[in-house]
């Protein structure tokens, strides 16, 4: 693999990396900080600066020519959020190119492509990277980041050039070390490492529901996590998902699956609180998502929160959000770790939204609930050879924060007319409450939430002191069909699509996507809102005269002590699978129908501001200040449109 760096770091910027965090506005973390909280005080944004917000500039990031000119070379949308550190911004492309840009002008300081893009498409959506990684201790500045072709690499902050001391010369092979040989195809680290307790922590997305229907040994990675030394490179410890003999949890699963049974990694972001020294992983379901019989038991440590002793990687404490998972509901993104007071009581917290719209609080210490979390009955499967859970977690605080199940009660009844249209494709599917299982007959089970979510891989955030939780939510039904399998290796495989409504639009009452602001001190709700305007023109809507329904997408963003920022989602299209066939392909919509930031007060959810962006946001929202002004910046194009970073000034 080829390494090539452009450096063209000025005078500029390293006074910019030289000026004292105090005198700028940082976003050191791909979520803000480690403890997953998207905030950054933005002392000098307020509800009145946020009314002239302005486009400041847009860069392209690199790489943009490279699909042009080689079609297999086709990205997924851009949904790289830039580090902010003493007024340099620190990104990565769709392409796994990786930028220092001067975080007041959007100058490019320096360039590092490592060529991983050469490799071919990688498992799953394709080429996607959602940032970097930031760690410095005095004057040793690092990077991290992970490529397209599976390595994570360690770059200089200052200069861009991989760190020869580090791993082999620079780089680490994620697809070395792990229990059973993996092809380099099937693996792609698109999240940012964490680094926690002296170790790299690496997010690894692994081949899901394309690995169906081939050997799991051979073809579907273990969703294995592990340390690497921050100071060599060298691999520190791993932890087995699923557990092999004699270790912790293993029980649950029977006969051999553990050894088999692939998928359960953690392909989201973890957190770390460096005073435990514990690292929090968020894991996904075991394969195959929809159908268990080749892996009866609860599956610990599917769809569970672990906490880990950072150093050494032993489990601290886990709790499973899901057992024996069968509905594609991954823990789908970092908890929030929060400092609470529950009736009187000081709590360390670590707080999960989930794509089923609950959100679990736990004390992060020692794992136990900090509200009763019961055990309840739900349906149970009717396919042959599967063995659903008898039960499933269901916290009691807070309430959940979308719809969960279905009934025609749900169904979108703004007309008549779209009520009876509505019922029509309700009846195609087989449905009930929450944790209805897949099926076989008829259009299959309609999941509510989708696949999709419920909350996503965007998060919550959170404001570190009001303790006040913001969780943005959509509801994409999607409906699970089953089918016999084809290869003998699983007795069924499941199918998934999102199921639309009439007219194109939404099959459910609005609002059709939310933004939920929690006390977690109380786990009561404070307000809930659309996130953004929505279809409110569609011509069955028009006399309506609707005001603000939400967009039915997820939406991006990012929080300051006065203002919640909020970018609905671009729309995009699958149009084909790649070459490798191990990916989607995508075209992203170049006439968005609702390119916009809004600012939200952060304490009463009123709109108090928004500004048009020259396209649609695909990636998580982030906010710093440089030179005395402070920008929002959000991701935009990819899919066949050019990758750009987008900041808008808001002070």
């Amino acid at each position: 693999m080829s390494i090539r760096t452009t450096a063209l770091l000025t005078a500029t910027a390293a006074a910019c990396i030289a000026a004292s965090a105090a005198e700028t506005g940082n976003w050191r973390e791909y979520n803000g900080d480690k403890a997953g909280s998207r905030f950054e005080p933005g002392v000098n944004v307020t509800l009145q600066s946020v009314k002239s917000m302005k486009v400041a500039w847009r860069v392209p990031l690199p790489g943009n020519q490279l699909p042009i000119d080689n079609p297999e070379l086709r990205t997924w949308v851009n949904q790289s959020t830039p580090l902010a550190v003493n007024g340099v911004l620190y990104s990565s492309s769709p392409l796994g190119i990786v930028t220092a840009l001067d975080g007041a002008t959007g100058k490019t300081l320096w360039t590092w492509d490592g060529g991983g893009w050469a490799d071919g498409t990688p498992p799953n959506l394709g080429f996607i990277s959602r940032g970097v990684t930031y760690w410095e201790k005095g004057e040793d500045r690092r990077l991290f980041v992970g490529t397209p072709d599976a390595y994570l690499v360690a770059l200089n902050a200052k200069t861009g050039k991989p760190i020869e001391s580090w791993g082999d010369k620079g780089r680490i092979d994620l697809t070395k070390g792990l229990r059973r040989p993996v092809d380099r195809s099937l693996v792609s680290p698109t999240t940012p490492p964490i680094i926690c307790g002296g170790q790299v922590i690496p997010s690894l997305a692994v081949l899901d529901s394309f690995a169906i229907g081939r050997d799991p040994l051979k073809n579907h990675p273990p969703g294995d996590v592990r340390g690497f030394d921050l100071m060599t490179g060298k691999q520190s410890w791993v932890f087995h998902a699923p557990p092999q003999k004699g270790e912790p949890g293993n029980e649950t699963w029977e006969g051999d699956s553990a050894q088999s049974t692939g998928g359960m990694n953690m392909w989201t972001r973890a957190s770390c609180d460096d005073e435990q020294g514990l690292v929090y992983l968020p894991l996904s379901t075991p394969a195959n998502d929809f159908y268990g019989g080749q892996r009866k038991g609860d599956g610990l440590f599917g769809e569970s929160l672990v906490a880990l002793n950072a150093k050494t990687g032993k489990i601290a404490w886990y709790y499973q959000i899901v057992h024996h998972g069968i509905w594609d509901y991954d823990l789908p993104a970092a908890p929030n770790l929060m400092d609470l007071t529950v009736d009187g009581r000081k709590i360390k917290a670590a707080v999960q939204v989930t794509k089923q719209g609950f959100v679990f609080a736990f004390d992060r210490v020692n794992g136990k609930p900090i509200w009763p979390i019961e055990e309840k009955a739900v349906p149970q499967s009717t396919v042959p050879g599967e063995k659903s859970s008898p039960t499933q977690p269901f916290p009691s605080k807070p309430a959940p924060f979308v719809q969960q199940g279905v009934t025609e009660d749900d169904l979108i009844d703004l007309t008549p007319k779209l009520k009876e249209e509505a019922k029509k494709i309700l009846a195609r599917y087989n449905y009930g409450p929450l944790y209805f299982p897949p099926t076989l007959d008829k259009a299959g089970t309609l999941e509510v939430p989708g696949v999709l979510g419920g909350a996503s891989w965007v998060g919550a955030a959170h404001n570190p002191k009001s303790n006040v939780l913001y969780v943005p939510s959509f509801t994409i039904p999607f409906g699970i069909k089953l089918k016999k399998g084809t290869t003998g290796l699983y007795d069924y495989t499941g199918t998934w699509a999102g199921v639309g409504g009439p007219d194109g639009l939404p099959l459910f009452k609005p609002p059709f996507s939310t933004v939920t602001a929690i006390d977690m001190n109380t786990g009561k709700h404070l307000w809930r809102i659309p996130a953004g305007r929505g279809p409110v023109d569609h011509p069955a809507l028009k006399d309506l005269k609707l005001d603000r329904v939400g967009v039915p997408r997820q939406s991006h963003i990012a929080l300051t002590e006065n203002v919640l920022f909020l970018a609905p989602e671009g729309t995009n299209s699958v149009i084909g699978l790649s070459a490798r066939g191990n990916a989607l392909i995508t075209q992203a919509t170049k006439e968005e129908p609702e390119p916009f930031l809004y600012a939200h007060d952060a304490k009463t959810g009123a709109l108090v501001g928004e500004v048009r962006l020259p396209g649609g946001v695909f990636g998580n929202l982030m906010t710093y200040s440089a030179g005395g002004k402070q920008f929002v910046v959000a991701p935009i194009g990819g899919a066949g449109l050019p990758a750009e970073l987008v900041a808008v000034q808001v002070n």
